[in-house]
């Protein structure tokens, strides 16, 4: 590509497949993963579509393909529950799409119709309705580049059961209507991929590409769902186009079953890089990331400007001012709230706290917040409608529920359990205390959907206060928190005994906007952590 410096790699792969036919011009696919809203940041839609017209002048063999997370994760998502991406992923013409587990973030119905309108299409080899034992997917989808078949054969991470909501996936009684093929400790996932593999092979597919949503080691629940696990037990397949875990991967490559090289490769998020697959004429197969480039199309940036325009205005509304920065991640974008209480997290649950005051309940006894529900920091200045969105970019509802002592106390350690390693479903507090010992190792028991089951042995959590009193196990205490969490079953969270008395009465980052709205400048009890979560280390 001219003017496209690319990535400098650490190591390269030409890898050319014994049964693969040799096309008579390059194939070149460009890929995407983990956009999460960044429309125009990095390098952006725009610059990918630059990447697609600059691969255009050499060959007419040009591919995209997205491997999912590109619905959430910014205001454009939130405000438009994703509805604005597809219109961009359209426009930008993707010819190949598998779902990523924020796919699913606003609700099943949200998601049939991104299945519906995006003009390509979703593949996928694992979404199964657990009902007939279809999958709700065709697994794969096989393009001719002249003579030369390549099959994309798509899968979606299992975790996207606790990622996304579980209630998404279940009916009214609880029970699970569509799944992931994720039991079995990984095998029935590896088993549903070869026989899509197999099957694109027997159709007459030259080279098999796996467009998968499922991430390197790093923050995957269960390592045998990631792909440096399955890589190595499959067999057929050149290349893994991965997301999920948001890794800048060039090439990483791994012996697969039968001994030969397989490709694993993934763009980072955001956009700050664009993936480009090769199969030249000799049927040689190479990776590589690119970035470090100007270039633009004008039409699609043109088409993002217009889609922000209509929304802009709004988001530019004053709300505060804050002398200080509020914080979920630190300088390095590591989750801090994932890990421990931040003053940002004790600014959102006090807004949820205060937020049951408009409600015919009146009040509450506590509020919670999962650290993987926000998303972004606030820094010293002014605080708008958008810095509320971009804390907050699910458009996740807030609810009250009592629930049992006991129940709150059991989720607390769920929420711990991965300490002092990350956790989205880390409970931040409001109203309520309490102390974590990291050295007890954790109690929890999960099931095969990595929900909570059971408890058993000695727990990380202890002195829970709420209002300073120690809590009590029988007694049901009003919460706040949003519905994803306290019954939608976020993150593995399975809070028994849960009566909801206020449904979704507001949006969370209403909430947080109208709790702003109460200052003139935020108070300094918001400058550092307030000490509601003690870590023993």
């Amino acid at each position: 590509m001219k003017k496209i410096s690319a990535l400098i790699l650490l190591l390269m792969l030409m890898c050319v497949p014994s049964w693969a036919a040799l096309p008579d011009k390059d194939i070149i696919i460009l890929y995407t993963n983990d956009v999460h809203c960044g429309v125009d940041e990095n390098l952006g839609y725009a610059g990918f579509a630059y990447c697609r017209d600059e691969a255009r002048k050499n060959t007419p063999y040009v591919t995209l393909v997205d491997a999912g997370d590109w619905a959430q994760g910014g205001t454009i998502g939130a405000i438009s529950h994703g509805r604005y991406l597809l219109e961009i992923m359209n426009e930008v013409g993707y010819d190949i799409a598998i779902p990523g587990n924020h796919e699913f973030d606003y609700g099943w119905s949200q998601f049939e119709n991104f299945a519906k309108n995006l003009k390509c299409g979703f593949i996928s080899c694992n979404i199964r309705d657990l009902r007939t034992g279809r999958l709700i997917f065709k697994p794969y989808k096989i393009l001719e580049y002249g003579d030369v078949k390549v099959a994309f054969v798509g899968v979606t991470t299992p975790e996207s059961i606790i990622k996304s909501a579980p209630s998404n996936f279940q009916n009214d009684k609880g029970e699970f209507i569509y799944g992931f093929d994720g039991e079995d400790a990984g095998k029935k996932l590896i088993a549903s991929i070869q026989k899509a593999v197999d099957d694109a092979r027997a159709e007459g597919a030259d080279y098999v590409i796996v467009v998968g949503h499922l991430g390197e080691y790093e923050d995957i629940v269960v390592q045998e769902w990631a792909t440096p696990y399955i890589a190595p037990r499959t067999s057929g397949i050149d290349v893994f186009i991965d997301g999920h875990s948001h890794e800048v991967t060039p090439c990483l490559v791994f012996k697969n079953a039968d001994g030969k090289d397989v490709i694993i490769t993934q763009t980072g998020t955001k956009l700050t890089h664009v993936g480009k697959l090769t199969i030249n004429t000799k049927g040689e197969v190479k990776t590589e990331l690119l970035s470090g480039f100007d270039g633009r199309d004008e039409k699609t940036a043109k088409f993002v400007a217009e889609i922000k325009a209509k929304y802009e205005d709004t988001l530019k509304t004053h709300l505060t001012y804050t002398s200080f920065d509020l914080v979920a991640m630190d300088a390095s974008k590591d989750w801090l709230v994932r890990t421990r209480e931040t003053n940002l997290s004790d600014l959102v649950t006090d807004a949820f706290l205060a937020s049951a005051r408009d409600t015919k309940t009146k009040t509450a006894d506590i509020a919670l917040v999962n650290g993987g529900g926000m998303r972004n920091n606030i820094a010293a200045g002014e605080i708008t409608i958008k810095n509320a969105l971009d804390v907050l970019p699910f458009g996740n509802t807030v609810c009250i529920c009592e629930i049992p002592g006991q129940s709150i106390i059991d989720e607390l350690e769920l929420g711990v359990r991965l300490m002092p390693d990350r956790s989205g479903g880390f409970i931040h507090v409001s109203g309520l205390t309490y102390t974590v010992d990291t050295r007890i190792p954790s109690p929890v028991i999960l099931d095969e959907n990595q929900m909570l089951k059971e408890i058993s042995g000695d727990r990380r959590v202890s002195d829970v206060k709420v209002n300073g009193e120690p809590i009590d196990p029988d007694k049901k205490y009003k919460v706040v928190s949003i519905s994803f969490l306290l019954y939608m079953k976020g993150d593995g969270h399975v809070f028994k005994g849960t009566k909801v008395v206020e449904p979704d009465y507001i949006t969370a980052d209403s909430a947080l906007s109208r709790y702003l709205r109460n200052f003139d400048f935020l108070p300094e009890k918001y400058r550092e952590p307030q000490g509601r979560i003690t870590i023993i280390k």
